[in-house]
């Protein structure tokens, strides 16, 4: 079967993008995309080496691709979303590595370990309804308990109407920060961020007045030991810790679901040997990644291969696509709780790599044993039911994902 044209927002390759690899990978080819004056990489060994090649950039004005007076009408109109992104996605480097440094420890794996009870609570209060409900929306259902568990670590009480603001600004917010979001996106996400600022900054103030025991009043006293930090720039760095542990996790527990529903056997194996558990998220998270491109720019002329990347093309790199390379990962279409995963970019690579690969990895590992207690192999997926947007630049944005549990 003839394969519809490849496009990065088409919901052919949102929704099944394995096919495209299958012929990227065959031909060794980028896939140029004029029209974008951008290429597509799905090669493991490309993918690996652009995360941190010194010819690429997260910043656009690094080539020149800024238009000034463009750029200064998107600061006024939405300052706080772009100065975030401007600390964060495209730029200040410097300021970015000191923000990790100041959330580093939060996401060691000691620290992380000590949050297996709050994560596996949050997990059971909210994913109840599996235990007796006939038909459920699996995204619905899980896509608060990245932002539940986040908001309880950073110490927001949920009683409050901190809280009832932080957990609706948030998938807000992240909306907004997609390149190609339209106006009224970027209009929603300002005063989701305006939000979202405010609910933690009074966090912070609350903190530096009395203490506690959350990741909040940690990354205080790290930042007291870092010199001329503001609250301003400690707010910036929580929200980067938001991000890192709630974005990709709320659509990876809904993938995770797909894949278990359509591979019952390993399911049923799972259930068998809860030990490759630990294992499997990371498979799962190869076999459907949520991730869709990491954002580059080539500030030089860059050659893979024989084929030339030239100055100031956009350079999206397909984690999803490294994980599916044969040459590295063999019989990528098969699903295998216990495949040799060593090596896997699934949390990207170098400087960039996620800071909230453990917390993420433990919220998908609970939420998989919850699955494995109480969702009944023989449940169903409503195929015709789910829903994909396909406009998101960064993710793999399922919407909806109807199964019949029983």
């Amino acid at each position: 079967m003839t394969l519809p044209p490849f496009h990065p927002f088409s919901l052919d390759y949102t929704a099944n993008p394995k096919p495209y690899f299958a012929e990227f990978h065959r031909s060794g080819r980028l896939a140029f995309l004029p029209e974008m004056n951008a290429v597509a990489v799905h090669g493991y060994e490309a993918v690996r080496a652009f995360c941190d090649h010194p010819q690429m950039s997260r910043n656009p004005a690094d080539a020149g691709l800024v238009d000034p007076e463009q750029d200064a009408i998107r600061m006024a109109r939405w300052p706080t979303l772009e100065g975030q992104m401007r600390r964060t996605v495209a730029g200040d480097q410097q300021g970015l590595a000191r923000m990790r440094e100041m959330l580093a420890p939060d996401f060691k794996p000691a620290m992380i370990r000590k949050m297996a009870t709050t994560v596996k609570e949050v997990v059971e209060r909210i994913c109840a309804p599996l235990a007796v409900e006939r038909d459920v929306d699996m995204v619905t259902l899980v896509q608060t308990v990245p932002l539940v568990v986040i908001s309880k670590l950073l110490g927001i009480d949920e009683a409050t109407a901190d809280a009832e603001m932080f957990l609706r600004a948030a998938p807000a917010y992240f909306r907004g920060i997609n390149p190609l979001a339209d106006e009224d996106c970027r209009d929603q996400a300002e005063v989701a961020a305006n939000q979202m600022f405010a609910v933690l900054a009074r966090t912070v103030e609350q903190r530096k007045r009395d203490p506690q025991t959350d990741m909040v009043t940690q990354v205080l006293e790290i930042a007291a030991g870092m010199g001329d930090v503001t609250t301003d720039d400690v707010v910036r760095a929580l929200v980067i810790l938001v991000a890192a542990g709630t974005d990709t996790t709320r659509l990876t527990t809904s993938l995770a679901v797909k894949t278990l529903l359509t591979h019952p056997a390993e399911f049923e194996a799972l259930r068998r040997n809860r030990d490759d558990v630990k294992n499997a998220v990371m498979e799962l998270l190869r076999f459907e990644s949520p991730t869709k491109f990491l954002v580059r720019i080539a500030v030089e002329d860059v050659v893979w291969e024989g084929q030339t990347i030239p100055r100031g093309t956009i350079v999206l790199l397909s984690i999803m696509g490294a994980g599916w390379d044969p040459r590295v990962f063999p019989a990528p279409e098969r699903f295998d709780v216990q495949r040799d995963l060593k090596g896997s970019l699934n949390f990207g690579f170098g400087s960039g790599y996620c800071l909230g690969v453990h917390l993420a990895r433990l919220q998908v590992g609970t939420l998989v044993h919850y699955l494995l207690d109480h969702l009944p192999s023989t449940a169903t997926i409503d195929e015709a039911g789910m829903r994909w947007d396909s406009r998101n630049l960064f993710l793999r944005e399922i919407t909806a994902l109807p199964v019949h549990v029983r």
